[in-house]
């Protein structure tokens, strides 16, 4: 394994003129990026980082991102990566809890940056320096040529934050060794940048796992493109795809099915190009799959269950488990360097067919959450990391998600299982999306109901669905209510997730 500093200087001699980043702006090759890194790298030493000092980045998805990403790692320092979506408040919080020293920002962000430190100027004597891209950037970048390597496979790399969909978000420290393990599990596995031909499009935030761990420095570890969208949309897809001749892209469960409704995979530029779409980040099941592989029978279908916790990816479906009857629902078996078993609330190994809690080990795993000792301690425990999902496993070793342990419905003296309904829902050719929760309620502790989202041109009723459900499941399992929405009316994370406590509490059904 190397640290990144060393696969910078290593792809600097042997792709120089390769593209590496690409953006609607601007183009990098291998040996561009790795000056520009250099370079300002330099310059942040310069400013006083050591190795390990926190340096803040505030940008959208953009080549400066990433260039920012690499050069901090250059430097040695410990890239922290702000969600721009934060309210100023919310980003001064995360600079006070991560202590960044240097804040690197995109021009159109400076605004927020300043609100935050005037935040922060009221209770904190020392404030970060802010350095605007564009004039600021440039002119801390200095000198030319490598930077010699301050950092160890144990140093920090990166610091993340939890997308907040179930609690306050919590940073997590990421070593140079687990993203290295986390990009070979993926290049491995689901074959993410394995050649450099492959031309990758990353349309979810950088500011996350999955487009940062599992996007970025996988492509740029083999040599291969990564191209950053600003944003995601129809129009962007298939202008990318076709312009850049896209080879593989990563998009959540809701992102797949918009661009199966709107008919953007019959495009030609996507037929001709797009060899792999990767998913994840929510539930998919044999409608959605079938209606993939029907509309681009070229293309492989891979899907992922992972946490940032877990550097982030622990287990994965390939196109060939893809159509099997047997495995549908299942979040798949582990990539090649995660160890994952299922324990009961003892610590014990749970039989085949048992439920348990997803305990995961191995090299891509977080350090800890960053200046939370006692949250770190709880999340590792006996040797494992502790997920909080519910899972059983079958005698073939596929793994199949249940739910989250703090959002299982307690109703009438029965355990349900949100995730085993919405899944049921998804069946329904009506249902394009599906949510499930538990509602405090005096006489069953808690009250099974849903939230729904129709596909286009399509009817149903609540009736209709309670009936369906009802040739499959429980009884007790049943939503006693059944709520219709629309796609734009789901609050979701910055990563796409949709959020259920911010959905309950826009329902009035408590949080």
């Amino acid at each position: 394994m190397r640290t990144i500093g060393e696969w910078i200087r290593l792809n600097h001699r042997r792709y120089p003129t390769r593209e590496a980043v690409v953006d609607g702006a601007s183009r990098l090759t291998f040996g561009e990026l790795a000056e520009s890194a250099w370079g300002l790298g330099r310059g942040l030493r310069d400013a006083g980082i050591q190795a390990g000092d926190s340096v803040g980045v505030l940008a959208g998805n953009s080549v400066f991102n990433a260039e920012a990403f690499f050069a901090v790692a250059a430097a040695g320092g410990t890239y922290v990566a702000y969600n721009w979506r934060w309210a100023p408040a919310e980003l001064a919080v995360g600079i006070k809890e991560t202590g960044a020293k240097i804040i690197l920002v995109e021009d159109r962000m400076v605004p927020n940056a300043e609100e935050a430190l005037e935040i922060l100027g009221r209770t904190e004597d020392e404030l970060p320096r802010l350095v605007v891209q564009g004039a600021g950037v440039e002119a801390m970048r200095t000198g030319s040529g490598p930077l010699d390597d301050i950092t160890t496979l144990d140093s920090p790399l990166c610091i993340i934050y939890t997308g907040g969909s179930t609690g306050t978000p919590k940073g997590v420290v990421i070593s140079h060794r687990a993203a290295a393990a986390n990009a070979f599990n993926e290049m491995y596995d689901c074959g993410v940048g394995s050649r450099r031909e492959e031309r990758g499009l990353i349309v979810t935030p950088l500011f996350h796992s999955a487009a940062l761990l599992c996007w970025l420095v996988p492509h740029f570890i083999a040599g291969a493109t990564s191209v950053i969208a600003e944003k995601f949309s129809d129009e962007i897809v298939v202008d990318l795809v076709g312009r850049e001749r896209i080879t593989n892209t990563f998009l959540i469960p809701n992102m797949m099915r918009r661009l199966m409704e709107t008919g953007v995979f019959a495009d030609p530029a996507i037929q001709t190009h797009l060899k792999a779409v990767h998913t994840g980040a929510g539930l998919l099941r044999m409608p959605d799959k079938q209606q993939f592989t029907d509309l681009l029978p070229g293309a492989g279908l891979y899907y992922r269950y992972g946490l940032t916790e877990a550097g982030p990816m622990v287990t994965r479906l390939r196109p060939e488990d893809m159509l099997d009857p047997a495995v549908d629902g299942s979040i798949g078996t582990e990539y090649l360097l995660a160890e994952a078993q299922l324990q009961n609330p003892s610590g014990e190994l749970v039989a085949p067919g048992e439920l348990g809690e997803i305990c995961v080990r191995g090299p891509s795993l977080m350090t800890g959450y960053y200046g939370r000792p006692e949250a770190t301690a709880d999340a590792f425990r006996g040797g494992w990391l502790h997920t909080g999902d519910l899972a059983v496993q079958d005698d073939r070793g596929y793994y199949f998600f249940r739910d989250r342990l703090k959002e299982m419905i307690k109703t009438g003296g029965e355990n349900v299982y949100s995730a085993e309904i919405e899944q049921t829902l998804y069946m329904h050719p009506a249902i394009l999306e599906a949510v499930v929760m538990g509602v405090p309620d005096l006489k069953w502790d808690e009250e099974v109901r849903a939230v729904v989202v129709l596909r286009n041109g399509t009817n149903a009723s609540s009736e209709d669905l309670s009936t369906f459900l009802r040739g499959h499941l429980a009884g007790y399992k049943i939503p006693k209510k059944i709520v219709f929405m629309g796609a734009d009316q789901l609050p979701r994370s910055a990563a796409g997730k949709l959020v259920k406590s911010q959905l309950k509490s826009s329902l009035g059904w408590g949080a």
